[in-house]
């Protein structure tokens, strides 16, 4: 209880001639902090806009190869059931011809 009867005016007050350091010191420093975080940034700016436009091409590449797979897909299925169609007709052929060198007339 004690504590809270300290008058405020006994606690210091900074003031300006506390800082040593020169105008233009201060000004080089910040702006050598400022430029720096600010080129920091830009590049990993520069680094996320490049791995985008990366993932936009890989996503394209895939989509194409996707597509070019599906196509390749449906031809094999039509050309095994051409060969399986072709395959039979040879087939009929053949049984035919050994009837009817089976059975001359």
């Amino acid at each position: 209880m004690e504590a809270s009867t300290i008058p405020v005016e006994a606690t210091p007050t900074p003031s300006h001639k506390d800082y040593t350091s020169r105008p233009g010191a201060l000004i080089w420093c910040f702006r050598k902090s400022r430029d720096g975080w600010k080129r920091k940034y830009q590049d990993l700016k520069a680094t996320i806009k490049g791995l985008k436009n990366r993932i936009a091409d890989l996503t394209k590449s895939r989509d194409g190869w996707r597509l070019k797979a599906e196509e390749a897909a449906v031809r094999i299925a039509t050309l095994e059931r051409e060969t399986a169609a072709l395959r039979a007709e040879v087939g009929a052929q053949a049984e035919e011809k050994k009837a009817t060198r089976a059975c001359p007339h």
